[in-house]
């Protein structure tokens, strides 16, 4: 069961549930790791365990990232080899300090290796592991981790994108994210569940592509956001591969919407959730501009100017489509609601999605509209700047 799409109903699909990552939250690093505000652990894992409840009331089977990536790390190589390469991502200069972190994590099992790399390892516990200290082991006030933590990673959706039956991983822009593509790496070469599956590329992405940006509109096209996490010369490395060297796809439809922190990705601000209905916040209405690129005689890829964006999309997929505002008239509560990640809903099936309750105009218009919405409880996840779309990895779909 291919993902074909990202309306068809949805099969089985990886999320991660927030832990202890969140705790090492603080004021001062907030900015460095791309958070706007500390959510309340306690109270986002019950959130997040409705969020999963809803998807298996639904018939969906969930796996936990983390259960995933603890069955591939039983071989104790890979979790070397795993080891090594978030070691290398976090540029622990100090010789002596990295082979501590290094031996030290080998004598721990799996689980408690996930653990660790996800939830962060601190300076003042590395110093015990260490005969002498170094300069970075003084310098905790400058930044308290030698491993840090990766609080992001329950927005699963950005480290990776399923291509009918071929994996495509994100390259995170910031450096704070780097780490997080190492888990969907290593489960997609060597877990069970995806033993039928293919790399959809064979060359790695300059930074600047991640899942929220990628929407599987049809078998033929996908729609890249090229966005304030997006940068054209990642996108157009992803087109060669997906349009001329792999043949995955036909077209590449680009939505370019304004490079700022409250549209990270294009899923913030748009989305699909039915076969001829998209979602869009209309404060950027006026400021979206759309490409197409296309293989030119098979061999270079050729961008064009696609115009206004409803005209983009039919003209693509090939039939005409509607556009439903989130918010409503009023700017004011279409901003309130596109911050609460009114339209980063996740498609369960086509005309059937699941959404924050708290984007009640929205919701509101997405039944008016003839969508199915399914409504949870999400005011301490939110607080991550994510939604249920950005939560969760699908990876089997029913074909339209």
């Amino acid at each position: 069961m291919p993902v074909n799409s990202d309306i068809g109903q949805l099969k089985k699909v990886i999320v991660h549930r927030p832990s202890d990552e969140l705790e090492y939250l603080t004021p001062k690093y907030l900015e460095q790791l791309l958070f706007d505000e500390i959510p309340w652990l306690g109270r986002a894992q019950k959130e997040h365990d409705l969020f999963v409840k809803n998807l298996e009331t639904q018939g969906i089977e969930v796996f936990y990232l983390t259960d995933l990536i603890e069955e591939v790390l039983q071989t104790e190589s890979l979790k070397e080899e795993f080891i090594i390469k978030h070691l290398d991502l976090s540029h622990i200069a100090n010789l002596s300090t990295r082979q501590a972190v290094h031996d030290y994590l080998m004598e721990k099992d799996a689980s408690y290796v996930v653990k660790t790399l996800i939830r962060g390892l601190k300076k003042d516990y590395v110093q015990t592991l260490k005969e002498c200290k170094s300069l970075s082991d003084q310098t905790t006030k400058t930044f308290p981790f030698y491993l840090a933590p990766i609080p992001s990673m329950y927005f699963s959706r950005d480290q990776s994108v399923t291509v009918g039956k071929n994996v495509m991983l994100g390259s995170m822009l910031n450096d704070s994210r780097q780490r997080e593509t190492l888990f969907m790496e290593y489960i997609s070469k060597y877990h069970s569940q995806f033993s039928d599956y293919e790399c959809a590329l064979d060359k790695p992405i300059p930074r600047g592509l991640e899942g929220g940006d990628v929407i599987m509109a049809s078998e033929d096209l996908v729609i890249i956001g090229l966005s304030e996490r997006t940068t054209e010369q990642a996108i157009e490395t992803v087109a060669q591969q997906l349009l001329i060297d792999k043949r995955l796809v036909k077209e590449v439809l680009v939505l370019q919407i304004p490079a700022q922190r409250a549209y990270m990705h294009l899923d913030t601000v748009f989305n699909m959730v039915d076969i001829d209905k998209f979602i869009l916040y209309p404060g950027i209405k006026d400021e979206i501009y759309t490409y197409r690129l296309t293989a030119k005689n098979s061999k270079k890829v050729e961008a064009t100017k696609a115009g206004e964006l409803k005209k983009a999309l039919s003209e693509s997929l090939g039939y005409s489509v509607n556009i439903i505002y989130t918010g409503g008239d009023d700017p004011i509560t279409a901003a309130r609601e596109q911050w609460g990640d009114s339209t980063n809903t996740l498609a369960l099936s086509p005309g059937t999605v699941i959404a924050y309750n708290r984007n009640v105009v929205t919701n509101d218009i997405m039944r008016k509209n003839g969508i199915e919405v399914i409504e949870f409880e999400g005011s301490e996840l939110v607080r991550g700047r994510g939604g249920p779309r950005c939560m969760s990895m699908p990876f089997e779909r029913l074909s339209l």
